[in-house]
């Protein structure tokens, strides 16, 4: 027998879906009552993502601007869609939210959320860019039953936009999986890491420009990249030239970030723009330090000088003395990482990014005149949102 209902989350990559989507669909996929497939681009997660019960639709989204492959995109998403009948569409960042939403109302598809996970106008854009990238996300607002943001201040941008409904819904991460390996800091420090894929809003370049500073002044430190993406080789190239890929540590994409970051003293992001920051998220949660910049993202995350150290946005200089402090201070370490702990633990786990999820859904679905074969959300979640 067909579902009551089913539920579609699109996303770019099978990567991105396991890191971001698993646990929340795995929590509303009960089946037969309801479905909630991922459709994403090829990859090996796909059969990882299918081993743990959930249904998979592939669907390769660019990355980039190409109109051909847009297009294509978007036809196969409607086609997907045709074929499913979902209640629900959900699309994640922003090319598989632009193809997605255009495909989902194409298609017919009663209800559309999409999650912004960081507006790409930010202060880093060259005006046409920021111009373009601002009136195409205002025009796509206007295809969304519901735009769920991951920081406040882009809920603050969306409420500007006449009748767009929005709301604020957070990230979050299993903060306990982080936890078990809680850094115990003492000594100076040594391992320095950044975990993010290798694309220009993630700022690798001014990172390794940093981290030449940081080795100067402290030649034990090493630097530990954690992700992959087009930009590693000139990444490569450029820790090479600047004298430090004796003390670079290019590991790719992993499973294993937690046990990866066992013996980091210090975690470093350097982006132009964030959502709400899982590569800041991580090492927190693990009682690890945190040195960022002063971005829209990155200062919902941190405290500066209470679960962190916050820079300007440019500020190569500053950053590094920050890195170069914690390493030197144990003792400092030791606070930081314990507040930012604590932070992480309290407003940024997972269960209860879901338990708001669920209650969007149930608004959502009962205004369209659907009858919920179950309840969505569970006793213990309502307590965790209410509290």
């Amino acid at each position: 027998m067909p579902p009551a209902l089913r539920i579609a989350d699109v996303i770019n990559t099978a990567a991105a879906a396991k890191e971001i989507l698993l646990e929340r669909a795995r929590y509303f996929h009960r089946p037969p009552a309801i479905e909630n497939w991922i459709v994403c681009g090829p990859g090996e997660h796909v059969d990882l993502l299918r081993s743990c019960g959930l249904p998979v639709a592939v669907v390769d989204t660019p990355r980039g601007i190409e109109p051909g492959a847009l297009a294509r995109a978007a036809w196969r998403l409607g086609r997907v869609f045709r074929n499913l009948e979902p209640a629900l569409v959900h699309t994640h960042s922003s090319i598989p939210g632009a193809v997605g939403r255009v495909a989902a109302r194409a298609a017919g598809v009663p209800i559309v959320v999409h999650t912004v996970h960081g507006f790409h106008f930010h202060k880093a854009s060259r005006l046409p860019s920021k111009v373009w990238s601002y009136a195409t996300e205002r025009a796509l607002a206007a295809l969304s039953d519901m735009l769920l943001t991951q920081n406040r201040e882009d809920l603050q941008v969306v409420r500007r936009w006449r009748g767009v409904r929005a709301r604020w819904i957070g990230n979050g991460i299993d903060v306990r999986r982080f936890a078990r390996l809680a850094r115990a800091h003492s000594g100076p420090g040594r391992v320095v890491a950044c975990v993010a894929r290798f694309e220009p809003v993630k700022n690798h370049h001014d990172l390794l420009r940093v981290f030449a500073r940081v080795h100067a002044a402290c030649p034990q430190a090493r630097l530990r990249l954690i992700g992959d993406g087009p930009l590693r080789p000139s990444c490569e190239r450029e820790a090479a030239a600047l004298g430090i890929a004796a003390a670079t540590e290019f590991v790719d994409y992993r499973e294993d970030v937690d046990a990866l970051l066992a013996d980091v003293d210090v975690a470093v992001l350097l982006s132009w723009k964030e959502g709400i920051p899982r590569g800041l998220l991580e090492p927190m949660a693990a009682h690890i330090p945190v040195v960022a910049w002063r971005v829209k993202g990155n200062r919902e995350v941190v405290r500066n000088g209470e679960s962190g150290l916050l820079a300007p946005s440019g500020e190569l200089d500053e950053t590094a003395a920050h890195i170069v402090r914690l390493l030197e201070d144990p003792t400092l370490r030791t606070r930081l990482g314990a507040a930012a702990a604590a932070r992480a633990r309290k407003h940024f786990d997972e269960a209860v990014v879901t338990a708001r999820l669920a209650e969007v859904y149930a608004s959502l679905l009962s205004e369209a005149g659907y009858t919920l074969p179950i309840r969505l959300e569970t006793h213990e979640q309502r307590t965790v949102l209410s509290a």
